[in-house]
């Protein structure tokens, strides 16, 4: 049975749960989050809507939406407390096709709308579900072929008998100026 249409407020005012995330410390000591945070904050200001809430998750990856903050706003999006949710691209939410289009079934159901502020597609549509789909596949391919990336560096590095990290390896020490074990 379909969910019955959220009527609009009274004072036609859209309520935003806006995301944001990183993936690593890195981007987090680097503002990456408030720059992220101050253009959808700029975003939300010149569409004449309110901010519910921002929902943060800092230094989590993409590959799936097993994000606190992010499962917080889902929550929220069920409840009926957004009418949108803004992110500043779409691989904020996830790089992941399969989670990403359940996610935008459980919105529609929710009667949510789903808004990348640098990225343009309606998901009301079938041109902007395309548009969704190719990003949607990008994201994904990006993170597997970074992935791939990272695999193939870490091989090389331990052929050379270079150290990428984690526990030394039992009966071998680790040579603080070389990064080499031996």
């Amino acid at each position: 049975m379909a969910a019955k249409r959220r009527q609009p407020s009274a004072t036609n005012v859209r309520r935003c749960g806006i995301y944001i995330r990183v993936s690593t410390e890195m981007q987090v000591d680097r503002n990456s989050l408030s720059t992220q945070k101050a253009q959808l904050l700029s975003y939300v200001e010149s569409h004449g809507w309110t901010i519910a809430n921002v929902f943060t998750d800092a230094g989590l990856s993409a590959k799936d939406t097993r994000r606190p903050a992010f499962q917080e706003m889902l929550r929220w999006a069920k409840e009926g407390k957004l009418d949108v949710i803004l992110v500043t691209k779409l691989d904020r939410i996830s790089r992941n096709m399969m989670d990403l289009l359940n996610l935008i079934d459980d919105l529609k159901e929710w009667h949510v709308d789903f808004v990348s502020s640098s990225q343009s597609f309606d998901t009301s549509t079938p041109m902007g579900m395309l548009i969704l789909n190719m990003l949607g596949s990008f994201a994904q391919f990006e993170r597997e072929m970074t992935g791939e990336r990272v695999r193939e560096n870490m091989r090389e590095r331990a052929k050379k008998g270079v150290w990428s990290g984690g526990q030394t390896p039992f009966g071998y020490r680790l040579n603080p100026d070389t990064k080499f074990l031996s």
